[in-house]
């Protein structure tokens, strides 16, 4: 039976890795980046005759590899993407910001009336206690739910942004507001008076 064991070789070698074999064992030479310049010799494989074994499982070895670095890059290049969308969203400023909240509030309005009438719906006259405790839960599976679509509604926001932008500005001159950032905070505190009343108001009837 075959056994690993470790040659010292002088120092200033390159890396290498090829394949040998020693008295039927093929075995592949790895070098140890570490002071000492170890090279490890591990056995692949024993084989009667030819090559071709070792090759093919030096093959499947290095395809491995090559999945493993593509997805790898599919994983940095999604990243990516998700990055720049939210760059170009900061750029509208505070309509990007605007434009983000209104699909936040039309997700979490929608989806909480979704989850508590349909998904997981319960009878009324649960109490006070059992109605609260309902709502964190189902408010809780809701947020679960919005970390697996935030990259849907931020490029939603993003195509939303240039209309969110004029009706911003609109909404400024036509209602008198001195500058575009009193007007956003009207429609931010317009859009969490809504969301706190729809709320209270479906868990007070069920109590």
């Amino acid at each position: 039976m075959a056994s690993s064991f470790t040659i010292h070789l002088t120092p200033q070698i390159p890396p290498i890795s090829r394949l040998h074999c020693i008295r039927g064992v093929y075995t592949t030479i790895l070098y140890l980046p570490n002071k000492t310049n170890q090279f490890h010799l591990r056995p692949l494989r024993c084989v009667s005759g030819g090559d071709q074994n070792a090759h093919n499982y030096l093959s499947s070895q290095n395809d491995g590899a090559n999945i493993e670095g593509e997805k790898n890059a599919g994983s940095k290049q999604a990243a990516l993407t998700s990055t720049e969308m939210l760059e170009k969203l900061r750029r509208y400023g505070l309509s990007g910001l605007l434009s983000y909240g209104l699909l936040n509030t039309a997700y979490y309005l929608s989806t909480f009336l979704l989850v508590w009438f349909y998904v997981v719906p319960a009878p009324g006259k649960l109490g006070y206690p059992a109605a609260v405790k309902r709502f964190f839960k189902l408010l809780a599976m809701v947020w679960a739910g919005s970390q697996v679509t935030k990259l849907i509604r931020a490029a939603g926001a993003l195509a939303l942004a240039p209309f969110v932008e004029k009706g911003l500005s609109w909404l400024t001159v036509n209602f008198k507001f001195q500058s575009e950032g009193k007007a956003f905070m009207t429609v931010v505190g317009c859009c969490f008076g809504l969301a706190v009343a729809l709320f209270l108001i479906v868990t007070l009837l069920w109590a």
